[in-house]
């Protein structure tokens, strides 16, 4: 999140070792704190309109995901989650060996699709918002500061609402506590680095990386 504005890969990469009802409310508790570092840091470029569109579709998508949460298996997410990845990651590959398109810019059904799925996703899989507000934000051609920035104060707000709906369901256990503790120096750290990387990303080598790693990923995820 540091070094884009989200972290795809944390849950999916977290999720091989990790019980999934533990992963959710532990990375989403961490990605406050990660999400609060990234919009301190560059808030002036934050694209409200861009946000706003989003957010009332997100809140819906993240109360429907809250029941999926406690009514699912956590197998059946991990699968579920693992085809969403490796669907986003050939999507992202193909994408990243076309031109850039001139097309349109999208009307607010794209922007009510992008939030209702953060917010489902995010919500049931504690990630994968940040996806669905990239998308968004990549289909407004916005800047790389104002692109991170935007989805960062965007997965601020929902970790909040998903933060207190954990809570009110018991998913915010001691073992979450811990989990948290444990990884919050580390995350520190990690955000600190990529503040430093963020203004020498290469966006198509970049991007084609994380594609590829999503795709592994969703795999592994959907045979484990």
């Amino acid at each position: 999140r540091g070094g884009v504005g989200f972290g795809g890969l944390i849950v999916p990469l977290l999720a091989l070792v990790l019980p999934f009802k533990l992963l959710a409310p532990t990375i989403v508790l961490l990605g406050i704190g990660s999400s609060a570092a990234v919009v301190w840091r560059d808030h002036r470029h934050i694209a409200w309109p861009a946000a706003l569109k989003v957010a009332p579709a997100c809140a819906i998508g993240a109360l429907i995901g809250l029941w999926f949460f406690v009514a699912l298996d956590a197998r059946l997410i991990a699968r579920m989650l693992g085809v969403a990845v490796v669907v986003y990651g050939v999507y992202t590959l193909v994408q990243s060996c076309r031109q850039r398109s001139t097309a349109r810019r999208p009307n607010v059904l794209v922007a009510h699709a992008m939030g209702l799925g953060g917010g489902f996703f995010g919500t049931l899989f504690g990630a994968m918002a940040g996806i669905f507000f990239a998308i968004w934000l990549d289909l407004l051609k916005l800047d790389k500061s104002a692109f991170r920035v935007t989805n960062a104060v965007l997965l601020l707000s929902l970790g909040i609402v998903r933060a207190v709906g954990y809570i009110a369901v018991g998913a915010v256990t001691a073992d979450v506590l811990v989990a948290c503790a444990a990884g919050l120096p580390l995350m520190l750290l990690g955000v600190w680095i990529g503040n430093r990387m963020h203004a020498k990303l290469d966006p198509r080598a970049f991007g084609r990386l994380v594609s590829g790693l999503f795709v592994l990923t969703g795999v592994a995820l959907v045979v484990r």
